[in-house]
């Protein structure tokens, strides 16, 4: 689990991050998960858009997929959805 010194660090590398996965009407569906999933593994730190076509809610939509991809929600800015989870990939650079 994420401290508040990790959080506000993270919080600060993701304001120059581009929205990397888009959610829209059809809210959380497979094909969304697998792009958080594979971009999570690639990058460690995402964020991701929830368009205003979207039905669901935004903290819905974030436990949603911390929960099925195993990662941790870092922070929810308007319509945007901050994630991290530690890559397995990555055994000697961490972000943290």
């Amino acid at each position: 689990m994420l401290d508040k010194k990790q959080r506000i660090f993270l919080r600060s590398k993701a304001q120059l991050l581009p929205d990397i996965v888009q959610i829209g009407k059809d809210g959380v569906t497979d094909n969304v998960i697998k792009q958080v999933e594979d971009n999570l593994y690639a990058h460690e730190l995402i964020k991701i858009k929830v368009l205003n076509n979207c039905d669901e809610d935004l903290e819905e939509i974030a436990n949603q997929l911390a929960e099925v991809t195993e990662a941790e929600v870092v922070t929810i800015i308007g319509t945007k959805i901050v994630l991290f989870k530690v890559s397995k990939k990555a055994k000697i650079k961490h972000i943290l």
